[in-house]
């Protein structure tokens, strides 16, 4: 039998204890209910709908568990819900899962162990995060960030068992980082942070980069202290044979020293940065942790194939697409035309500072100055540098 709730009417005022009556389809008076009545009716009724699953999820949480940098499945990890073994991942394909079952709604904590990967725990609430993907790093490599869908870039840092002190123009052996991990992962997230996460600060505001470029980028750090990276070996440093055998995946790897100790004179010192390309996954570089222009510099070379615009003795080549130096002046004027910038701006790459030893190239640039490619020191990515990083961050992401 349909039913159908309505209130009585009138002209009055509705009452405080207005009643509602429940008509049959023929209009008749079935029984009256009071409105507190109702109110608790449907309380019960709702409790009595939905026992287990106002309580408790009937599907359970569903735990991913892959491998940093690759994305493989890790089958035979053990998983932990609120101290308690809850069971191991299995699964084939590239996918590796558990389903934990009758798990009630709220918030845990989720811990993932499996040999020769350093654990990883994380505090969830349920059935919010499920499915729940957990990563895992070799022994020695740390995640510092999720991968997301949209992660192509992977950049990795390794602390420098060395420093340079140019009052000596030797490098000198440190434990400021592999004596304190705390202190190495505080300096790496703050130069991320500084760096890669303030990229549309340091680039010219007319090129716009991708909205969610921060999301390009997937950060690791690689810390074993009875193995650890030379800064000041060679130029831009080494790192150990058993470095390559764990990270098989880097577009990026970065030595991260202390500091440099005094100022960079010449050429029988070793220099404080340098990016050295070893061909693919072998792309690495050095840098202080407290020169972030000069960090933003480098990987203006490691991660978007910038060229130098300073008169020095470095590799000039036209960069396409999107170059920041070009091979000809007509080259940089028709460039600049296509990027609706002034082409009276091109200018050839040569010495500028007072004093200094004559050097003129065979090539062109149009970033004004204070330019990073240029000074290492100050400035910004100017326009033409600003959109080939555009466009670099643009076809991580596979747009």
């Amino acid at each position: 039998m349909n039913t159908l709730l309505t209130a009585r009417s009138g002209k009055n005022p509705v009452p405080a204890d207005i009643r509602f009556y429940c008509r049959d389809c023929h209009g008749r008076d079935v029984r009256k209910y009071s409105r507190d009545r109702v109110i608790l009716l449907l309380l019960l009724l709702l409790a009595l709908s939905c026992p287990a699953v106002c309580a408790r999820s009937e599907g359970g949480l569903l735990v991913e568990v892959s491998e940093a940098g690759t994305g493989s499945g890790i089958s035979g990890a053990s998983v932990y819900i609120d101290g308690g073994y809850a069971g191991s991942t299995s699964g084939d394909g590239g996918a590796a899962t558990l389903t934990i079952p009758d798990i009630s709604g709220g918030a845990h904590t989720v811990r993932v162990t499996a040999t020769g990967f350093r654990p990883v725990s994380a505090n969830i609430t349920y059935p919010g995060n499920s499915p729940l993907p957990i990563i895992l790093a070799g022994d020695h490599l740390v995640a510092l960030s999720p991968e997301r869908p949209g992660s192509h870039i992977s950049v990795v840092f390794i602390p420098s068992s060395t420093y340079y002190r140019t009052a000596d123009n030797a490098k000198v052996t440190t434990d400021v980082y592999l004596g304190n991990e705390t202190r190495f992962r505080e300096d790496v997230n703050r130069v991320i942070n500084q760096t890669f996460g303030s990229l549309d600060q340091v680039t010219d505001p007319t090129v716009t980069l991708p909205p969610v470029f921060r999301d390009r980028f997937a950060f690791y750090y690689y810390f074993d202290p009875a193995d650890a990276a030379d800064a000041f070996s060679g130029c831009a440093g080494q790192v150990p044979d058993s470095y390559w055998e764990t990270v098989t995946f880097s577009d990026l790897t970065i030595i991260l020293y202390p500091h440099y100790d005094g100022w960079y004179l010449n050429a029988s010192y070793q220099p404080v940065g340098c990016f050295v390309d070893s061909g693919t996954g072998h792309k690495q570089m050095k840098v202080p942790s407290d020169r972030n222009f000069l960090f933003l510099h480098e990987i203006g070379h490691g991660l978007f194939g910038l060229v130098d615009t300073y008169c020095g003795d470095t590799d000039y080549f036209e960069n396409e697409p999107f170059p920041n130096v070009w091979s000809t002046e007509a080259a940089c004027r028709d460039s600049a035309v296509a990027g609706h910038r002034d082409p009276s701006e091109c200018r050839r790459i040569q010495q500028e500072y007072p004093g200094a030893d004559p050097c003129i190239k065979d090539f062109w640039r149009w970033d004004p100055d204070p330019d990073i490619m240029r000074t290492s020191a100050s400035g910004m990515f100017g326009a033409a540098s600003a959109q080939r990083i555009a466009y670099i961050l643009t076809i991580s992401a596979g747009g």
